[in-house]
């Protein structure tokens, strides 16, 4: 898990680097940026789990960042710095997908709290995403599956199921409600006559769907890009994008136009 604090003072920025480092959080890296731009294009290369971000920055603001960042799925969880003087602008992020913020001068009990009770969300979130891939994942023997019904047609139907319901918040129990079968039978019979599991699959699948989209709509902001490819948010959409291509989605974007034009 990666924590980015983003603050154009360098003093606070140094403090508050001081102080996460300081405390026992889930965080396996905390890393600091002194602007927005900045910020942008450390999040190209290495992408977040939370972003914790100043408002009054110059050359982009806080609000302006978040959204850019948002819209390139760089990072999908933000908390923000203001002063009161610049409250009204915490409002307007609100609806930006921020989680929450801190008032300046900050204050470190309040500091210490939100940074560990966000980082344990994001890490039990985690934790439970990665319970669900290892379920789907499970390989079982073939002669568990001895007295299943036999349906010649299963893996025809799997197949064209999950394309036509990639989009959706799709499941090995819900492939497996789709065909009647068990599913534990279907994580073998899948993996029996493709190759792959049935994660894996649908998985590989959004991600063409997404490479179509970047190269036919440009212009259309990668966290719409996670969305219509089924992707539960953008963080797992360019985590699973990058693994598939070796590429972040931004980079894939920048490479088919540049081989287009």
């Amino acid at each position: 898990m990666r924590l980015l604090i983003v603050e154009d003072e360098a003093p606070i920025l140094r403090g508050l680097l001081r102080k996460a480092k300081a405390l026992d959080l889930p965080f396996q890296e905390i890393a600091g940026a002194s602007s927005g731009v900045e910020a942008l294009e450390d999040l190209r290369q290495h992408p977040a789990d939370l972003v914790m971000t100043d408002i009054n920055m110059p050359q982009m603001n806080g609000l302006d960042f978040i959204q850019a960042a948002y819209n390139e799925a760089l990072c999908g969880r933000f908390i923000i710095l203001t002063g009161y003087d610049d409250f009204s602008y915490a409002r307007s992020a609100l609806r930006l997908k921020v989680i929450d913020y801190l008032l300046k001068p900050i204050n470190d009990e309040q500091l210490g709290e939100l940074l560990t009770k966000v980082g344990e969300q994001i890490q039990a979130e985690l934790d439970l995403q990665n319970e669900q891939e290892e379920e789907d994942e499970e390989e079982l023997n073939e002669d568990s599956f001895s007295g299943e019904e036999d349906k010649p047609d299963a893996g025809k139907q799997m197949l064209e199921f999950i394309e036509a319901n990639y989009q959706t918040d799709l499941s090995l129990s819900s492939v497996a409600e789709h065909v009647g079968l068990h599913p534990t039978y279907v994580s073998f019979l899948f993996k029996k006559e493709t190759g792959m599991n049935v994660l894996a699959y649908i998985h590989q699948l959004r991600v063409v769907k997404a490479k179509e989209l970047i190269v036919t709509r440009p212009n259309l902001p990668l966290s719409e890009v996670a969305v219509l490819t089924g992707f539960e948010n953008p963080r797992h959409f360019y985590k699973v994008f990058k693994k598939h291509t070796g590429m972040t989605p931004r980079q894939f974007g920048e490479y088919s136009q540049s081989s287009s034009s």
